[in-house]
C-alpha cells in the first residue's frame, strides 16, 4: 500500500496518517486535517448452485475539520469478512466487513462507514436476482457513498465507490470473473493528494481455476489491489481451490467446487477498513 504525502509550504511533508488498527488518536500538532473513512469487505459465499462475491465497504470524508492538541478521537477499523471453506458437499454464505468509525472533537456523533455485505448463496427468488449489498454512509460526513455490491452474476467481490453518488451499490463487473475496480483506478495502492482524495488500485482480481495450493499462492492476481474486489473460481480437478482477497475495502470473491476432486475451497475474504488523516495546514 502506497501513501503518498502532501508538500509543506516550507518544503517539508505535511503528516499523513494511516491508521490499520482501533485506537484513540490525539492529534500530534494543530491544523486542518482531510480524513478518509473506508469500511472493510464482505466475504465471499462457497457453493455449487448459486453463488457471489462479498461486497465492498462504505467511503466517507470530511474534507476540513480543524484539529488541536487537546483534541480526542475515537477510531474503530473494521475487519474484513472472513474466508469460508467447503467442498462441494457444503452451501456456506460469506461473513459480513466490520464497519469502520469515527468519533471525536468537532465531529457531530459518529461516523459511520458499513462493512460490506457477504457473499449470498440465496440469490434467486422468483424473477429476482439479489446481490451482497455495499456498506452504506450513516452519521456526520461531508461527502460519502455506499460500497458496491458483490456480484451474483459473475461471482466476484464489489469494490469501494469514491466518486459516483447513489444509495446503492451497484455491481459493474467484466464478463471475465474479475473482482470489480473501484471507480478511482489508481497505480497498486493508496494515494492521497495535496487535495484531498484518494484513488486505489489498478486491477481487481481476476478469474482463477484449478488453483492446486492449500494457501492461494498459484496465482497472486486472483486477489483484488486496494479498494478492489476479489476474484472468483472454481475448480473441477484440483484438490484445492482459492478466491480472491479484496483489496483494501474490497468485497471478497466467491467460490465453487465442482467436483469431488476439488475435496478442499475457499472463498475469499473481504479487505479490512482503513481510517486516512491527512494533514493539510
Amino acid at each position: 500500500m502506497a501513501v503518498l504525502g502532501a508538500a509543506a509550504a516550507g518544503g517539508g511533508a505535511l503528516p499523513q496518517i494511516t491508521i490499520n488498527r482501533s485506537q484513540t488518536w490525539v492529534p500530534s500538532q494543530d491544523g486542518v486535517v482531510c480524513i478518509h473513512v473506508v469500511g472493510a469487505g464482505g466475504g465471499g459465499a462457497v457453493s455449487t448452485s448459486t453463488w457471489g462475491g462479498g461486497g465492498g465497504g462504505a467511503y466517507a470524508k470530511i474534507p476540513s475539520l480543524a484539529v488541536t492538541t487537546a483534541g480526542s478521537f475515537t477510531l474503530v477499523v473494521g475487519a474484513g469478512g472472513g474466508k469460508r471453506y467447503g467442498s462441494v458437499a457444503s452451501a456456506q454464505t460469506g461473513l459480513a466487513g466490520g464497519n469502520s468509525t469515527i468519533a471525536g472533537t468537532g465531529i457531530t456523533g459518529t461516523l459511520t462507514c458499513g462493512g460490506g455485505g457477504g457473499g449470498r448463496t440465496d440469490m434467486y427468488s422468483s424473477t429476482v436476482m439479489y446481490n451482497a449489498a455495499g456498506g452504506a454512509v450513516s452519521g456526520s460526513a461531508n461527502e460519502g457513498w455506499a460500497g458496491f455490491a458483490g456480484s451474483y452474476g459473475f461471482k466476484s467481490g464489489g469494490s469501494v465507490r469514491i466518486y459516483s453518488a447513489g444509495a446503492n451499490g451497484i455491481a459493474q463487473v467484466d464478463p471475465l470473473h474479475h473482482g470489480e475496480l473501484s471507480d478511482v483506478a489508481g497505480t497498486g495502492g493508496i494515494a492521497m493528494s495535496g487535495y484531498g482524495t484518494i484513488c486505489g488500485g489498478a486491477r481487481g482480481g481476476q478469474w482463477s481455476s484449478n488453483n492446486n495450493t492449500n494457501d492461494g499462492t498459484r496465482n497472486q492476481t486472483v486477489h483484488g489491489e486496494d479498494l478492489c474486489g476479489g476474484g472468483y473460481a472454481n475448480s473441477g480437478t484440483s484438490l484445492w481451490v482459492n478466491a480472491g482477497d479484496g483489496g483494501i475495502g474490497g468485497g471478497g470473491g466467491s467460490v465453487k467446487p465442482t467436483s469431488s476432486t476439488a475435496q478442499y475451497a475457499s472463498s475469499g475474504r473481504g479487505g479490512h477498513g482503513l481510517i486516512l488523516i491527512q494533514y493539510l495546514s
